[in-house]
């Protein structure tokens, strides 16, 4: 009878186990993972960034807050196509400060917002066309849609890096230009950001953001902003990450904005 109920116990934790053990495995750390999403798998982002600015003139508050959605899908292992939007809150000065750019974590490419309550949907696809142990090379193309009261369509073209190192470190960089079909001007801007992961544990990573933004390069009105931040991940489960940042986007100007970011990202093979 013991037998019995020995094997019994055991036939059913074995499933238990055996998904135990296939979720402790089934997702490598940060700075392991790859550029794009593992064919078939899904990945929901919901993110939540609240943006402080320097005391404005009525009616803009100093705070102001947003929420970020984006829903990506592995087509193969080397393809991944993305959807993007978000939600603002407040009246319409506040949704021009555009808090939710705080809550794209980790990626902080976006083009072409407005105030609307509910952000401009931004198309993506990337395509990895390196893959070695050491060096990835992607590149990725998005679409705007101008939804939003005064904005206009879009496009970018990014060739994302990313070059894993030792097991424990990954440096993200990249190039990224974004095209607005402004009338009666086009504009062209330069996106160039590094963020350098440290894998502190198997769970826990956490490290520098940095970049460079050339807006109208080689006008009268050029801008260049230099970005610094900081972000921190944690894997809470197999299907679940938690991620954190905090950013000033203009560093270089002064202006005393910043902005904090807080999400989690769900996963679904």
């Amino acid at each position: 009878m013991r037998a019995r109920l020995s094997l019994l116990t055991v036939s059913s934790l074995a499933p238990l186990v055996l998904a135990f053990a296939a979720d402790a495995h089934a997702a490598p750390p940060w700075v392991d993972r790859n550029l794009t999403l593992p064919a078939g798998d899904w990945a929901f982002d919901v993110g939540l960034g609240v943006a402080h600015i320097p005391p404005p003139p009525a009616p803009v508050h100093e705070v102001t807050a947003g929420v970020s959605t984006e829903a990506a899908v592995g087509v193969t292992s080397r393809v991944e196509l993305g959807l993007r939007s978000a939600l603002r809150f407040g009246e319409e000065p506040d949704r021009g400060v555009e808090a939710d750019r705080y809550g794209r974590l980790f990626d902080r490419q976006t083009f072409d917002t407005g105030s609307g309550v509910f952000a401009n949907p931004e198309f993506r696809v990337t395509g990895a066309i390196v893959r070695e142990s050491v060096v990835e090379l992607a590149l990725e193309g998005r679409v705007v849609l101008p939804f939003e009261a005064g904005t206009a369509a879009g496009f970018l073209f990014g060739v994302p890096m990313a070059f894993h190192l030792a097991d424990i470190l990954r440096l993200d960089v990249g190039a990224y230009m974004p095209v607005v079909f402004y009338n009666p001007d086009t504009e062209v801007d330069l996106s160039l950001p590094a963020d350098l992961w440290i894998q502190a544990s198997d769970r826990l990573w956490l490290g520098p953001m940095t970049g460079l933004e050339f807006v109208r390069p080689g006008r009268v009105n050029e801008v260049t902003n230099v970005s610094l931040g900081f972000g921190l991940g944690y894997q809470l489960t197999h299907a679940l990450d938690l991620k954190t940042m905090f950013l000033f986007p203009d560093l270089n100007h002064q202006s005393g904005d910043f902005g904090i970011g807080a999400g989690i990202q769900v996963r679904v093979d």
